[in-house]
């Protein structure tokens, strides 16, 4: 089930998310195929700068930012790391072993943490 496009791996994110947690939904007021992209491009934004700390710290920075109006609490990031996790376990493979999904698993505990 390995996304194709930016999009479809946007949408698999974004599905993943929703799916753990419907009720966290109505935070979100774009529409959900605007919200994948973001997503899908918040992701990728750290990931392609884990090799630089000062621009992952911009872009965690501006990602807390972008998230102010909405009450982000310990349970949600732990759901929303989750979801992701799990996901890429399937896609991978992996199941919640190995140094690439303990990496993400930090990657995510780290934005998280931020915001």
């Amino acid at each position: 089930r390995t996304a194709e496009t930016a999009e479809a791996a946007g949408e698999a994110l974004c599905a993943a998310f929703f799916d753990s947690a419907p009720n966290m939904q109505p935070l979100f007021k774009s529409p959900r195929a605007v919200f994948a992209m973001r997503l899908y491009d918040a992701i990728n934004t750290m990931v392609q700068s884990l090799g630089d700390g000062a621009v992952l710290k911009q872009a965690v920075e501006t990602l807390g930012f972008q998230h102010l109006h909405v009450e982000v609490t310990t349970s949600r990031i732990v759901i929303f790391r989750d979801a992701l996790s799990e996901l890429l376990a399937s896609e991978t493979g992996q199941q919640g072993t190995g140094i690439a999904m303990a990496g993400f698993r930090t990657l995510l505990n780290y934005i998280g943490g931020a915001l």
